[in-house]
């Protein structure tokens, strides 16, 4: 099947905050994706959290690297506690909005249905923080822009306790693009991580959690889980997050590499966004065996892209 591009919408809440607080030098969403290395592998966390990014692979990890490899610095900081988290934040938002997270998306009350935590991480940008001090105006990259929320449930959302990962009350501020490089010189800069990801390299085996595996062993996990064990509790974060998003992250490489000539590094990685996207209907519909199937295809893919890149 020939390779087309993604457009449209889905989680790509910390890619599409960082170009708004990068502005109008920003790349595109899909490159600064691509440069996370968020599309080179995948893992299952302890014994069943799933997702179609690399073995010990965390957004925080990677947020440096990506800024790095597009020629861009920033300034992080994190509060100490909600109080010092507030006065930095005003602080920060004098020299304009603020990339803020991760957050825990449930405890933000203008998306409808959010009662409480559900552990998922999210990200902002920050705007400002209204005369009286007791409202917080942010864009949303989940489709809320110039949304409000009181001060107070927006630091209860800034705590990461309920999350896998992550430091409570972290922020960066202060972006300052400080090379030019073009797009396919920011993916071409971002391959050397890229194959560490890939290659389980970068990161200790120690420091993920008991159980943990990638690249194919995850994949023949998550087959051996959806036929004996598939709980509301591996579905749902499937079905409305990990596939989604990590079919969409495989598009955007796919078209990434392609841009900077790896052919056949970008047709592996095609053949990864169809099977990963076709994941989506067997898992809601309860299909076993269509998305056993499709596993057993996915598996061998992450060592087919790791010859390819070389």
């Amino acid at each position: 099947m020939t390779h087309h591009s993604y457009v449209g919408s889905g989680p790509y809440c910390y890619a599409n905050s960082f170009a708004m607080v990068m502005g109008a030098e920003a790349p595109s969403t899909a490159v600064l994706e691509f440069a996370t290395c968020s599309p080179f592998g995948m893992q299952v966390v302890g014994k069943e959290l799933v997702f179609f990014d690399p073995f010990g692979w965390d957004p925080t990890q990677a947020f440096d690297d990506m800024l790095t490899a597009a020629g861009w610095t920033s300034k992080l900081t994190i509060g100490k506690d909600a109080d010092d988290a507030l006065a930095c934040l005003q602080r920060e938002l004098r020299q304009g909005p603020v990339f803020a997270g991760p957050l825990e998306m449930g405890w933000l009350g203008y998306q409808p249905g959010n009662k409480g935590p559900i552990g998922a991480d999210h990200y902002v940008v920050v705007l400002g923080i209204d005369g009286d001090g007791l409202r917080l105006r942010l864009h949303d990259p989940h489709g809320f822009p110039y949304a409000s929320i009181p001060v107070s449930e927006f630091l209860r959302a800034w705590r990461t306790d309920s999350l896998g990962y992550g430091t409570s009350f972290t922020m960066r501020s202060e972006f300052r693009r400080v090379r030019v490089f073009t797009e396919e010189e920011v993916i071409r800069r971002s391959l050397p991580n890229a194959r560490r990801w890939l290659g389980m390299e970068a990161v200790e085996a120690g420091s993920v959690p008991p159980g943990s595996c990638g690249n194919a062993s995850a994949a023949d996990r998550l087959a051996e889980i959806i036929q004996t064990n598939f709980h509301p509790g591996v579905r749902n974060p499937l079905v409305y997050f990990a596939v989604r998003v990590g079919a969409r992250r495989l598009a955007d490489g796919a078209t990434c590499l392609g841009r900077i000539g790896y052919a056949d590094a970008a047709g592996v990685m095609a053949r990864q966004a169809q099977l990963v996207g076709g994941l989506q209907y067997p898992l809601v519909a309860g299909d076993t065996a269509g998305a056993v199937e499709i596993l057993r295809e996915l598996g061998p893919t992450y060592d087919e892209l790791k010859a390819a890149l070389g």
